[in-house]
């Protein structure tokens, strides 16, 4: 073959794009990092808690965050393709949820109640609510960008659940470094961050994911 004609054929032939569920975890990914290093120059290094929180409450935290995230990243992937039933998967984001609730339940029944205030505050809640809203703004934009590639029928829940994969996300990079141990804790304080970064999804994918 002529060079010519090689470069013909090359110029023909389309080049391989990636997949919008890979863009969007990359996407993610990559909001991901820069959050976590935006917590590394304020906070430090990640881990330094563990040895005081010991291993179980560090796995209930990234476990938790963990979970939410990969869960609501599957439900803002089939919101994006039209004719996909999302009810179940709606339903699936409430299980890490239930899960802490189960577990601050047994923490109550055996606290006082007038300790109850130090289950669900700790000495950190306002430092993790703000960490986790500011850590999701560049998971929510790269998360937002990358879902360019799909089609949402319904821009505002495409939104809502990319908002709240990328305040789960965020949730997740805080847990590193979160120095609480109570699942109490965790519902109380995790949850609004996360929650803000779904109201900002659901506002803007509204606005940015019609088509």
């Amino acid at each position: 073959m002529r060079t010519d004609d090689l470069i013909s054929t090359m110029a023909e032939t389309p080049w391989p794009r990636l997949s919008p569920a890979l863009r969007l975890a990359i996407a993610m990914l990559g909001g991901w990092l820069v959050a976590l290093l935006g917590m590394v120059l304020v906070l430090g290094p990640p881990l330094a808690a563990l040895p005081a929180t010991g291993l179980l409450p560090f796995a209930v935290k990234t476990g938790f965050t963990a979970a939410l995230t990969a869960l609501s990243v599957f439900a803002v992937i089939a919101a994006g393709r039209p004719g996909q039933r999302l009810v179940a998967r709606l339903m699936l984001i409430g299980g890490p949820f239930l899960f802490l609730a189960a577990l601050a339940g047994l923490e109550m029944s055996s606290t006082p109640s007038e300790a109850w205030r130090g289950l669900f505050l700790g000495s950190t809640s306002a430092t993790c609510i703000s960490a986790i809203i500011l850590a999701s703004i560049p998971v929510l934009i790269s998360v937002l960008w990358a879902y360019r590639a799909y089609a949402p029928t319904r821009p505002a829940v495409a939104g809502l659940l990319a908002g709240t994969s990328s305040g789960a996300a965020a949730a997740f990079a805080y847990a590193l470094y979160c120095p609480e141990t109570t699942a109490s804790f965790l519902l109380v304080s995790y949850t609004p961050g996360i929650a803000v970064a779904a109201v900002a999804g659901a506002l803007l994918g509204g606005r940015l994911l019609r088509w």
